[in-house]
């Protein structure tokens, strides 16, 4: 039984955030199309308000099983190391056989801010600004990704270690603010890259036309976005059926009654046009992501195909 081993460099020399855009594309227009298979995500509760989670889905019925394992754990920034571990391990489509282990983090990063910028695509494609809050590893992805679908807009970045986040402004070609209530009034799209259990901007400061996309509110404890914004926004999500449950601010304003859960919007419905965001009633729009296996299916299969064809990676014998 031999297995390929990607690490997180083999996947970045493979996986660039133009075909990370492509792979998820690809992955919520099938998840639209009702042709992958995606079971509901699995959340393992754990100490000092940490989570661990399993993705498992499939592009196809007939294409290889993926499965994604990690954690995140906030209280990790205080032991000098990311939040956010995972490893990706990919089953041969015919004989369920280990057929790849791939390092989780690289495509997390990648994936999730491409389903983001894809989803921007949709609902913002003439967006001039925007603001990123965050200064961790998904924040840094997200303006690498804006850079490649909004290659003309102004980037800027928020962060409660402001030398973080100059630093990672630098990187970027981006603008640091130490004013978070001005640079969401004036952004046209902001995105929020945190793990609070409490939202980190206030509804007040979304003006129309603003578009709000959460990142961080990933489990029914994480509401880095102020539920009652959804009650005056028009509301698209990566998965509805995850978002329903998974989502903190769409659980919490659902079961106020705020928010018709009928109205809720899934990306994949934007993709394949059976559903729009035309004729709805103004004001601000939110996208709010917990992230679905397909996403990892997806970038798994074009990053596996790449390592083999160029033989990136280690081969191990696992009998």
């Amino acid at each position: 039984m031999t297995v390929r081993i990607l690490s997180a460099t083999d996947v970045r020399s493979i996986f660039t955030p133009e075909l990370a855009l492509e792979s998820q594309r690809e992955a919520f227009t099938r998840l639209g199309a009702g042709e992958a298979v995606q079971p509901p995500r699995l959340l393992v509760p754990g100490p000092d308000e940490s989570v661990s989670f399993c993705y498992s889905s499939r592009i196809a019925p007939d294409a290889p099983a993926v499965s994604k394992f990690g954690s995140v754990n906030p209280s990790n920034a205080a032991r000098g190391l990311g939040a956010v571990h995972s490893v990706i391990t990919v089953l041969d489509a015919e004989t369920g056989a280990p057929r790849a282990i791939i390092n989780g983090d690289s495509v997390t990063g990648l994936r999730t801010s491409a389903a983001t910028t894809l989803a921007m695509q949709q609902v913002a494609p003439d967006a001039r600004s925007v603001l990123v809050v965050g200064t961790g590893a998904q924040a840094r992805a997200h303006l690498a990704a804006f850079s490649v679908t909004h290659p003309d807009a102004d980037l800027w970045i928020f962060g409660r270690n402001p030398a973080a986040a100059t630093e990672i402004a630098a990187e970027h070609g981006a603008t640091a603010t130490a004013d978070l209530e001005e640079a969401v009034r004036t952004a046209d799209i902001v995105v929020l890259c945190t793990s609070s259990l409490t939202p980190v901007i206030e509804d007040a400061w979304v003006t129309d036309g603003t578009t709000v996309a959460s990142v961080g509110s990933f489990a029914p404890d994480r509401v880095e976005l102020p539920p009652s914004l959804l009650s005056r926004s028009r509301v698209v999500v990566d998965h509805r059926p995850s978002a329903l449950t998974d989502s903190g601010p769409v659980v919490e304003a659902v079961a106020s009654g705020s928010v018709d859960a009928d109205r809720i919007v899934d990306l994949g419905s934007l993709l394949i046009g059976s559903a729009s965001l035309d004729g709805r009633s103004g004001g601000p729009v939110t996208y709010l992501s917990v992230g679905v296996g397909i996403q990892d299916a997806a970038a798994a299969a074009v990053i596996l195909t790449a390592a083999e064809e160029r033989g990136v990676g280690i081969l191990a014998d696992l009998d």
